[in-house]
């Protein structure tokens, strides 16, 4: 996890916290730190909607209407760490140099 999406994955754990009452809520937050939830996350097909649904069922109504604003979501930085990473790279390499060139996304070793 680079330093951008650290940051934000500690932002989400440290609002889940703040509002924290249950253990499930620390281990839920526990899991935002390590940033499972992260937008560019490989652990879930949409992190933050899975993270909202859970604050839903956890009773963290506060923390999902924040995460349905958008709040939590990536930064360009973020979007530039995951484009750097191996795994954006494996992606780029899936796509079209024509779909590449339409999103933005460079090939590093090319």
């Amino acid at each position: 996890m680079g330093p951008a999406t650290k940051a934000t994955a500690d932002r989400l754990a440290a609002a889940i916290r703040e509002v924290a009452t249950e253990q499930r809520h620390h281990r839920l937050a526990d899991r935002a730190a390590t940033g499972e939830f992260a937008d560019y996350g490989e652990v879930h097909a949409c992190p933050i909607t899975e993270c909202r649904r859970l604050c839903l069922q956890y009773g963290l109504k506060s923390i999902a209407e924040r995460l349905a604003d958008g709040e939590f979501d990536a930064s360009i930085e973020e979007s530039d760490e995951w484009a750097r990473s191996p795994h954006g790279q494996a992606v780029a390499r899936e796509l079209s140099p024509e779909m590449r060139d339409v999103i933005g996304l460079k090939l590093l070793d090319s």
